[in-house]
């Protein structure tokens, strides 16, 4: 879970960096729905869905580690959304267009629509019963020796049972994923998990990771009909968030839901751009959850309550440690947000105050309580047992 915060680090300044960037978005359903219109065949199971903008290089080691899998994956497909870059991506989509066929659709955008609008464009346009949202700098790594990548971790679980999301954990890296690779300390495989508190203990603010969730999309259409209050994507266009939309409607709904432990995503560390840290993960951050979870304040606050402990004080610290310039504003944002919260003072304010050989101190300190208040949540996760087990199903509803 440590590696996985430090993902968390990355995000939150590279998905965020077209903040005061983003543009309206021109006919989204029409371009989705004519994008589905055109396919023909049995619908996939699975939409790897890519939006990317000027990253050609990125793109292609990503679309590199995917070539091998699909060939073992009928059912998958990949799903290309080129935010009007202006690099040599079209270069790179035709190439693979060509070694892939029909697998691999690509759009073009005319114009750059802003990041949140091409995440929803993904969303919409993805004909697979689940999608899989995909940074264009991170890798789904591919099956290497006696570790399965991957789609050969995810793909047997969703052709036996339903999942309304699956949770596929990562690993950082920064030039070489090969090298970089790392198995689960726990060597766990996989969990089963009824409990949306559960699930929600797991993840907690890593359902902002865009690579690191599955969404069963097919489902979510189907709880949008019955249920007028579950927003549509686009009207999440402009909060950063958009990912939130099509994941917390499904935990407020929970069945059951999937952990991949095995670190089948590698995130790319280091690649960051301005950041908006008081604004989005903050109050932006608070209202998006409010609306996807409306009457679901116990899962709210356990989102929160782990970020302030755990996620928040990494960030700020290492945010403290890069430049302070970047800290502007952010301070006095998210003490807006979260002052009236203990976790925050306990946790957060020592690292953004004290001088930083003591915010270092508090820092760990901070981590080690953090850590045990988790082995305590969740003890069961702790052990390598594939599914669920009877403690986890006997928990009360959330």
């Amino acid at each position: 879970m440590d590696k996985a915060f430090l993902l968390m680090r990355r995000f939150c300044s590279s998905n965020v960096k077209a903040i005061f960037l983003e543009r309206k978005w021109h006919e989204p359903a029409p371009l989705a729905l004519h994008l589905q219109e055109k396919c023909s065949g049995a619908q996939p199971l699975l939409t790897i869905a890519i939006p990317t903008f000027n990253r050609s290089h990125y793109l292609r080691e990503l679309l590199d580690a995917l070539e091998p899998q699909l060939a073992q994956h009928a059912d998958v497909e990949v799903l290309v959304s080129d935010n009007a870059s202006a690099d040599d991506t079209p270069t790179v989509t035709a190439e693979f267009q060509q070694r892939l066929g029909a697998r691999l659709r690509v759009h073009r955008q005319p114009q750059n629509i802003g990041s949140d609008a091409n995440f929803v464009f993904c969303f919409e346009a993805a004909r697979g019963r689940y999608m899989w949202l995909c940074g264009d700098d991170d890798v789904l790594v591919p099956t290497e020796g006696d570790r399965p990548g991957a789609l050969d971790q995810l793909m047997p679980h969703l052709r036996r049972e339903p999942f309304d999301l699956v949770y596929a954990t990562s690993y950082p890296f920064r030039d070489d994923w090969r090298a970089a690779r790392m198995d689960d300390p726990l060597r766990r495989q996989f969990h089963v998990i009824a409990s949306a508190a559960e699930f929600t203990r797991v993840v907690n603010i890593m359902f902002t990771f865009i690579s690191g969730m599955v969404v069963n999309k097919e489902r979510l259409l189907e709880l949008q009909r019955e249920d007028a209050s579950i927003e549509p994507a686009r009207n999440f266009i402009g909060s950063n968030l958009p990912q939130l939309s099509w994941t917390l409607p499904l935990l407020r709904q929970h069945r059951q839901s999937l952990v991949l432990w095995q670190r089948p995503v590698a995130g790319r560390q280091g690649n960051t751009g301005g950041y908006a840290l008081g604004h989005v993960f903050g109050r932006q951050l608070q209202q998006v959850v409010a609306r996807c979870l409306p009457n679901r304040p116990r899962l709210a606050r356990m989102l929160f309550h782990s970020t302030l402990r755990r996620w928040l004080p990494s960030v700020l610290f290492d945010l403290r440690m890069t430049g302070a310039d970047l800290l502007q504003g952010s301070t006095t944002l998210l003490r807006a947000s979260y002052g009236s919260d203990v976790r925050f003072w306990l946790f957060a304010w020592p690292v953004l105050r004290l001088p930083l050989s003591l915010a270092k101190v508090a820092l760990r300190l901070g981590a080690m309580v953090s850590k045990l208040l988790y082995i305590v949540e969740v003890p069961a996760f702790w052990r390598r047992q594939r599914r669920g087990s009877a403690a986890l199903s006997a928990l009360p509803p959330s």
